[in-house]
């Protein structure tokens, strides 16, 4: 076995010691999970890339189409149509009274027919021309309608009921 020369001992320590920190900082490296974030670039611009088709359009359970027509409260649906929306169509209820149908079939003033409100979000395209640019944006929309007692409000005093009439 020959003896090293005093360079080729430092060139060899020198080496080792860029070596083992590289090693190190491979090692501490975890590699990425799926759905691991902390790996993932951030959105500084808040842009992500979305592809809009809809991968399935059956639903699990199929849903009687005649609730609006069988409930106390019946609505009609209108369509509002918007190009610069995704989705451009979306079906919104109207209740076709102000008071709530009763069990002969009459309506009842003395209840109140209200829409229900639900929260979506749609992408709005930008402004932009043509580009597919859209940003998130939140609609309210009525999805049906329902029965409520009115709300009463008593005024109390003559003065003031006089005021009224």
């Amino acid at each position: 076995m020959g003896v090293l020369s005093a360079p080729a001992v430092v060139k060899s320590l020198l080496l080792l010691m860029l070596v083992f920190p590289l090693l190190g900082e491979a090692a501490a490296r975890k590699i990425p999970k799926a759905g691991d974030t902390a790996v993932c670039p951030t959105l500084e611009d808040h842009t992500v890339r979305v592809d809009i088709r809809i991968l399935s359009q059956k639903l699990g359970v199929p849903l009687s189409h005649d609730f609006q027509n069988r409930s106390s409260s019946p609505w009609d649906y209108n369509i509002t149509r918007d190009p610069n929306r995704f989705p451009s169509e979306i079906a919104e209820a109207q209740c076709r009274h102000a008071g709530c149908i009763n069990a002969e079939g009459q309506e009842d003033s003395s209840m109140n027919s209200v829409p229900i409100q639900q929260e979506f979000l749609v992408l709005r395209r930008e402004p932009q021309g043509c580009t597919r640019s859209f940003r998130l944006e939140k609609v309210r929309v009525a999805v049906g309608c329902t029965c409520v007692t009115p709300i009463v409000r008593y005024v109390r005093g003559m003065r003031a009921a006089g005021q009224l009439s």
